[in-house]
């Protein structure tokens, strides 16, 4: 492996060191950047680079631009000019070649003041990990005719990390709900949680977007949708008297909704324009065309994979967060594995040395019985419903997200109940 795709490793690991330490971020826009030492300082700098030469080898394709703008890198900060002329320009220049209603009103332009003002530093992050994300979604946003803007629907949603989870439940970089997630073909069992696949939640992304689309014939509507259901926006579409533009149904959406779309236009007008604004990718990841997909047969343990070739087994669960316990489960079927191109060649060699290291350690794959769906109970605390259906407190607490054991009446619970045992 060669030393540029070892920094990119390194540097895609240390940016997602909270996870490990269990500090998972739950609000994309809240990020808090951890400090840096010296040591890492410089590697990072080394690294911006190594990425930059790495680049002009077209390892790093994608239609965005801000995935070459490195700030010292011939650019200059243009400032901060953030009045309404200067960005109604250019949001209707954006306009003009969007599929989406990206022209200036004064609600998304207050969100865009407040990003470019107070979150630079964060959309500066979210430009450096883009080059990971970003040429995966505009591929299948392509394929699937959708508007190419829709990308940053998932900066909005999860900061591009596929470890985020919101108090809700939703997980994974387009933060699917559990039941929506079964409904769009996600797996997810005590081995996979597939919303936490890059490719394969950008697939169902596009597919429930498409469906709130046609639901409601206006993007801005479908992505208010998306992030509150379709329910509260029918609600809050009859309460306006049957309106049909989002800006006068927006006053009556959930408070927690309002900002959504504001929140979007600003995130897609700033990365597009993040250079004018004095925003410049931070820390960049490693480009998506640098990592492959091999097809693996389970069952198979990350500490294999990491014993006989050149990765940690911290990196290859950084490389594959679908898989919940740090291995393939099986035997007789074939998941995908993400891998380093440079290093594919290793695999393909050592696979076979992977299954002879420690194979006792494998355990036997159970999974799960399909769940159930429990609603509190007034007098029902967690250990009453975990012995009436044959389960622990702790897996219901893990089914359900919880961090505590407090539950109220009328509350869902998921729990995969063996019918046996109930």
């Amino acid at each position: 492996m060669g030393v540029p795709d070892r920094l990119a490793l390194n540097l895609f690991l240390a940016s997602f060191s909270a996870l490990a330490n269990g500090q998972v971020q739950t609000d994309s826009l809240e990020w808090k950047a951890s400090p840096d030492s010296a040591v890492q300082e410089e590697i990072v700098v080394d690294w911006e680079r190594e990425w930059t030469e790495w680049c002009e080898t077209a390892h790093c394709v994608s239609s965005d631009t801000s995935l070459w703008n490195i700030e010292g890198e011939g650019l200059h900060r243009v400032g901060h000019q953030l009045d309404s002329t200067f960005v109604a320009t250019r949001l209707a220049a954006l306009d003009r070649v969007s599929g989406l209603d990206l022209r200036w009103n004064p609600v998304a332009h207050r969100r865009i003041v407040t990003f470019g003002t107070r979150r630079s530093r964060h959309l500066g992050t979210m430009l450096g990990r883009s080059a990971m994300y970003f040429p995966l979604f505009e591929k299948v946003l392509d394929r699937e005719g959708l508007p190419q803007e829709l990308k940053y629907l998932a900066v909005v949603e999860s900061g591009l990390n596929p470890e985020a989870r919101s108090p809700a439940g939703a997980r994974g970089l387009w933060q699917f709900m559990y039941y929506t997630a079964k409904a769009e073909g996600l797996r997810i069992d005590g081995y996979i949680d597939e919303r936490k696949d890059p490719l394969l939640a950008t697939e169902a992304a596009c597919r429930h977007l498409r469906r709130l689309h046609k639901m409601y014939g206006d993007w801005y509507f479908a992505l208010a949708a998306y992030n509150a259901g379709p329910g509260n926006v029918n609600k809050a579409i009859r309460r306006s008297g049957g309106k049909t533009n989002y800006w006068e149904v927006r006053p009556f959406l959930p408070k927690e909704t309002r900002n959504y779309v504001p929140n979007f236009i600003a995130v897609t007008y700033l990365m597009e324009h993040h250079a004018e604004h004095g925003i410049f990718p931070r820390k960049p990841l490693p480009g998506a065309m640098s990592l492959d997909t091999l097809m693996v047969e389970g069952p198979l343990r990350f500490d294999q994979m990491a014993a006989v070739t050149s990765l940690t087994e911290a990196e290859v669960a950084v490389l594959n967060p679908m898989y919940r316990l740090r291995i393939l489960p099986g035997p007789g079927e074939r998941f995908p594995v993400r891998w380093p191109v440079r290093g594919v060649a290793e695999f393909l060699a050592q696979e076979e040395a992977m299954r002879q290291h420690l194979p006792e350690l494998t355990p036997d794959i159970k999974y799960e019985p399909e769940p159930v769906v429990y609603r509190v109970r007034s007098g029902d605390v967690l250990g009453s419903i975990a012995q009436k259906h044959g389960v622990r407190v702790s897996q219901l607490k893990a089914w359900n997200d919880l961090n505590t054991s407090v539950i109220r009446v009328g509350q869902k619970l998921i729990i995969h109940a063996d019918p046996n045992k109930m």
